[in-house]
Parts: structure tokens; C-alpha cells; sequence
């Protein structure tokens, strides 16, 4: 590899990562309601506030709620994505691998970022869908704003199902809905997972950086 490009990859990795977790702690902060004239509570703010504002700006009106996990998930994808591609770029200038194989390897770093937010997504709405689930038993408060949050993410998912499935006094929509995603993030993420490797190593580029979950 050529000098200097492992020590930016890492510079990269590590910078991305500081960044997810003032993020995440920024969004931690939020349901405490902080002084905002706090330093540290300023700066996370003034810090995150540009990728949490860019994606509530992506998002459709009616997940808008969910901007400041999707702000997460795309910081993700460019853990994996980022020092990646520059081990990539490191490893052609120092004669590691042929031309032809750069954009081989850049895509199978983009299918493991693509992977890694897709885990997280999926595993996000299997938890919000077990929850749910619990919700129901419960009957909660409709005006809950919890309760709202959580309903917006998963009715997309349970009302095709609740059409299909037949009227019982207990509605296992979520239940159902939960496995048949879990399924498909243990079989189909760990799919894409195994042809971005191959894709990564026929290229004969450096790999393995850790998958992020959150």
C-alpha cells in the first residue's frame, strides 16, 4: 500500500465513528430537554446539527421523525464505505492491485456499507414491531407520542398483513411481520455481506474493517 493511506484510512474510521456517537449522544440529549446554552450541549448541537437537518430533508414528511436515525445509519455506511475506498486507492498507487480491479473492490466496500445500514434498519423495525406487539396487549394511550412514533414505523409493515391474515382477538401482525424480516436480515444481509468479501478479496485489496451495528 502506498505510504500514508492506512494511516487516512483509520484517521477516517476513527473520525467517523467519534462523530456517530456525538450524534447518538446529541439524540440522547434531545429527550432530556438540556439547558441549550450548556457548552458541550451547544457544540454537540452546532456539530450534528447539518447531517441530522440534510437527512430530515431526504425523508418523506411522515418520517421525519426518524431523520436523526437515518442521519446514523448514513454515517454507517460510511465507515464502511470511506476507509475502504481509500485502502483501495492506497493499495493501487503502491501496485496492490490493477486498475481493473479498483472498481471491483470500491463496490464491494459500497455493498458492505449498503449491508451494514440494512442490518441496523431492519433490526430497527424488528424491535419497533415487538414493541408494538407488547403495546397492544396493553392498550396504550393513542395521544402517547411514543406510541405515535412507534405506529408510524410499523403500520407500512402490519396493514398489508392485518388484510391478509384472519380477525382474532389478538392481532400477531407484528409478531409475524418481526420474523419474516428477521429472516430476511439473517439470510439476505448475510448474503450481500458474503458477496461484498468476495468481491473486496478477488480484487486482492486490504479488507476487514468491523461491521458497526448500533
Amino acid at each position: 500500500m502506498a505510504p500514508g493511506f492506512e494511516f487516512f484510512a483509520k484517521a477516517v474510521y476513527w473520525a467517523l465513528t467519534i462523530y456517530m456517537w456525538m450524534t447518538l449522544i446529541a439524540v440522547v440529549l434531545t429527550w432530556v430537554a438540556p439547558d441549550p446554552r450548556n457548552p458541550l450541549v451547544s457544540f454537540l448541537n452546532r456539530a450534528t446539527a447539518p447531517l441530522w437537518i440534510f437527512a430530515d430533508r431526504m425523508l418523506p414528511r411522515r418520517l421525519q421523525a426518524f431523520s436523526a436515525y437515518a442521519a446514523l445509519l448514513l454515517i454507517m455506511f460510511l465507515i464502511e464505505f470511506l476507509p475502504g475506498t481509500i485502502r483501495v486507492a492506497g493499495a493501487f498507487f503502491g501496485g496492490g492491485i490493477p486498475v481493473e480491479g479498483v472498481p471491483v473492490a470500491v463496490a464491494g466496500f459500497f455493498l458492505r456499507g449498503l449491508a451494514v445500514v440494512l442490518y441496523n434498519l431492519l433490526f430497527f423495525i424488528v424491535l419497533a414491531l415487538v414493541v408494538w406487539f407488547v403495546l397492544t396487549l396493553v392498550n396504550p394511550a393513542v395521544n402517547n407520542p411514543i406510541v405515535r412514533v412507534v405506529y408510524m414505523l410499523v403500520d407500512p409493515v402490519i396493514t398489508p398483513l392485518q388484510r391478509l391474515l384472519p380477525r382474532t382477538k389478538m392481532d400477531f401482525s407484528p409478531l409475524i411481520a418481526a420474523a419474516a424480516l428477521y429472516l430476511v436480515l439473517h439470510f439476505g444481509v448475510g448474503a450481500i455481506l458474503d458477496v461484498s468479501q468476495e468481491m473486496i478479496h478477488a480484487s486482492s485489496a486490504p479488507v476487514r474493517l468491523p461491521v458497526q451495528r448500533l
